[in-house]
């Protein structure tokens, strides 16, 4: 049933007018747009890196590093047996090139990639995370007797000022799904450019990204079906919206279409390959 057109709102007086609106009219400038993600130019380290306002930065909270500030989450990364001997590895099994060096750990977490460092020699390792996980991090480090060596600092690492000092070593376990997940890249980088001495190393300093086209034709149809199911979900639910509570939800139908598209269409698709 179709339903009868809105009458047109009525005009403001002038004193109900809307600020941008009164603004342009006495011909003043316009405000600025929000406050947006941006590359800033070249700072003093010569490094290029990501410029966000206070609302990229909770957005940012919100969908990534407060899953890190909880135990679960650390204690799913340490059970990752096959990471954690590599790191192991490489640290200890390289003692007289931590021996004496100032190492910085970069999104240190739990802390244990600075507490190995400390325990390979290491004279100051400063542990470097951004969410409340330094709290336990400071904890397992006094715990494992290196406190007077792990330095441990609840900041990004872009608001980190150890006053101008280079480390001789960043250790970082950086890498996400398909490497870049996590997206630390351009904050290792910006630590190398701003706090590494000249000749120091990086853990890991290199990485390989190995590509292979492969089909999977059962889950995408799959998402190809959860899609028109999330379609015929809309559907009836604008015909309820309309008969029981006479608001026609139709003029919304582009936007959700174009939101399920991409999510269950269009996104990346993972799933964990085994060597059988």
């Amino acid at each position: 049933r179709a339903l009868p057109p809105a009458p047109a709102p009525p005009t403001p007086p002038p004193s109900m007018a809307a600020p941008a609106e009164s603004a342009a009219a006495a011909g003043a400038e316009e405000p600025p747009p929000p406050e947006a993600t941006a590359f800033a130019p070249a700072g003093e380290d010569g490094s290029l890196v990501m410029r966000k306002g206070e609302a990229e930065e909770a957005k940012d909270f919100a969908q990534y590093f407060c899953a890190y500030q909880e135990l679960y989450h650390q204690q799913q990364m340490l059970q990752d047996h096959v990471r954690m001997r590599a790191y192991h590895s490489a640290i200890l099994h390289n003692k007289d090139l931590f021996k004496g060096k100032v190492v910085m750990d970069v999104g240190t977490g739990s802390g244990i990639l600075a507490i190995w460092a400390a325990q390979a020699g290491a004279a100051k390792v400063y542990a470097i995370e951004y969410t409340q996980m330094a709290r336990h991090a400071a904890k397992l480090v006094e715990r494992n007797n290196v406190q007077h060596i792990v330095d441990v600092r609840q900041t990004s690492l872009e608001d980190l000022d150890i006053g101008g000092e280079k480390v001789d070593i960043i250790i970082s376990e950086w890498m996400g799904y398909f490497l870049l997940r996590e997206s630390m890249l351009d904050t290792l980088v910006r630590a190398r450019d701003r706090h590494l001495a000249p000749g120091g190393l990086m853990f890991p300093s290199h990485a390989t990204m190995v590509w292979s086209t492969i089909t999977n034709e059962q889950d995408r149809e799959q998402r190809h079906s959860e899609y028109a199911s999330a379609m015929g979900d809309w559907s009836k639910f604008t015909r309820e919206t309309l008969r029981f509570y006479n608001v026609d939800m139709g003029v919304l139908e582009e936007v959700y279409e174009r939101e399920q598209r991409t999510y269950h269409v269009e996104s990346a698709l993972w799933t964990e390959l085994r060597p059988e």
